[in-house]
């Protein structure tokens, strides 16, 4: 039996040739394909011939040029000091008594500690004695004064009389001679009789002026001394008084430079109060921004991770160790439970400017060349600027740039010559 074995001619489809027109499309997009090629090939060399360096975009940081607020600052770390912690010292040589230890809470005009000073209580009490006496003195005079004065007014009221005496002896005189009863002899005895009570009266009145003036002048005498007196037991007095020591402020003692019963001499430092409501912070910072701050600046006081309004009190005009120190108080109330010696962070403002050009800081900055590299698509082209302020955030960007405009703003190793940078992905 003859069996055929049939093939895959059924399957098979005929494929006619390209037609002139398809061809030429073919040959036109790939001449088309290899001159993009060749020309992007060509741009890329040019780029590459051009640019200074080529850097992956992933390797630099990129800032936008934007509209803000400048705020120059300075940060430093600070500590709480107390503003007012006055030291007490010893007003007279003796021996002291205290009445606290360190650490004791005190309240205003407390007694702390008494100094006993023996030589100084006997010459107050020898003082006092000599203002007794002179008192007495004044006293005395007083009515020795009133005794003479009446004296004199006597001695004037009988000088007084003896005159009209006189005068009438007179008058009995001239009606006697007119009637020539007595002798002219005895006429000129009665005329001489009253010009000498005349003079007498003269003298005694001036005599009582002397007399009245060097009275009150002892008197005047006695009061100036009893008045010296008087201030010099006064002064004793103060000073007896300073020997019991008291607290000037409501606090706490801070530091006793002295034990109990121990001898003192004058001026010698005893205790340290510490005011409890009165402490400041105070802030080490850099000496270049010295001249730059200035009291009643504002300032914050980071503490506990609270922020506190804060103003610029004080800064040395001493450089320790590159460093001046700021004293900055609290603008409102004391937060609790401050303690001497506590780290905190103080943030000065120095400028806040407003609608300024501003751009994120960067390394690039540190070693500023007057030139930043701007951004351009793929590449960063080199363009001149001038900065302003700056602050730990921000450059100020005086001219050279626009809003919007993106440069690189991390470290770049660049010669003087390189005008752009390529940046590729």
């Amino acid at each position: 039996m003859n069996m055929k074995i049939a093939d895959t001619s059924a399957q098979d489809l005929v494929v006619g040739q390209a037609t002139r027109k398809s061809r030429l499309m073919l040959i036109v997009g790939g001449a088309l394909l290899v001159i993009a090629v060749v020309g992007w090939a060509a741009h890329y060399v040019a780029d590459v011939s051009l640019a200074g360096q080529v850097v992956e975009r992933s390797a630099i940081r990129v800032a936008t040029v934007e509209r803000g607020t400048l705020v120059r600052e300075v940060v430093s770390q600070g500590r709480i000091v107390a503003a007012n912690s006055p030291t007490l010292f010893s007003p007279e040589q003796g021996y002291i008594d205290l009445a606290v230890k360190a650490g004791d809470k005190v309240e205003r005009d407390q007694i702390l500690a008494t100094i006993v000073s023996p030589d100084l209580n006997e010459l107050l009490a020898q003082e006092t004695a000599n203002l007794t006496r002179l008192e007495a003195d004044l006293g005395r005079q007083k009515i020795e004064a009133k005794r003479r004065n009446l004296e004199l007014e006597q001695i004037i009221a009988m000088a007084q009389v003896s005159k009209k005496a006189m005068a009438r002896e007179k008058l009995r005189a001239q009606q006697a001679i007119s009637k020539k009863l007595i002798s002219q002899l005895e006429y000129e005895k009665a005329e001489d009789d009253l010009e000498r009570a005349e003079l007498e009266l003269a003298q005694a009145k001036q005599n009582g002026e002397l007399a009245k003036e060097s009275l009150a002048f002892d008197i005047e005498s006695l009061t100036l001394q009893l008045k010296r007196q008087q201030l010099l037991v006064d002064a004793l007095r103060r000073r007896v008084n300073e020997l019991t020591i008291r607290s000037p402020v409501a606090g706490m003692v801070g530091n006793v430079q002295v034990i109990n019963r121990q001898a003192v001499i004058a001026n010698q430092a005893l205790i340290t109060v510490v005011d409890l409501s009165a402490f400041e912070v105070e802030a080490v910072v850099p000496e270049g921004f010295a001249d730059e701050i200035a009291p009643l600046m504002e300032a914050e006081i980071t503490l506990g991770g609270a922020v506190y309004p804060g103003v610029v009190t004080a800064i040395s005009p001493e450089v320790v160790n590159g460093g001046v120190s700021a004293r900055i108080r609290f603008a409102n109330a004391l937060p609790d439970n401050l303690r001497q010696s506590q780290r905190l962070t103080a943030r000065i403002i120095l400028e806040n400017k407003p609608n300024a050009l501003i751009v994120n800081r960067g390394s690039f900055f540190d070693g500023f060349r007057g030139h930043v590299y701007k951004l351009q698509n793929n590449k960063a082209l080199r363009v001149p600027v001038v900065l302003g302020g700056s602050s730990l955030k921000h450059m100020e960007i005086v001219d050279g740039l626009q809003e919007g405009d993106s440069i690189i703003i991390s470290s770049l190793t660049t010669s003087a010559t390189d005008e752009q940078i390529l940046i590729t992905n």
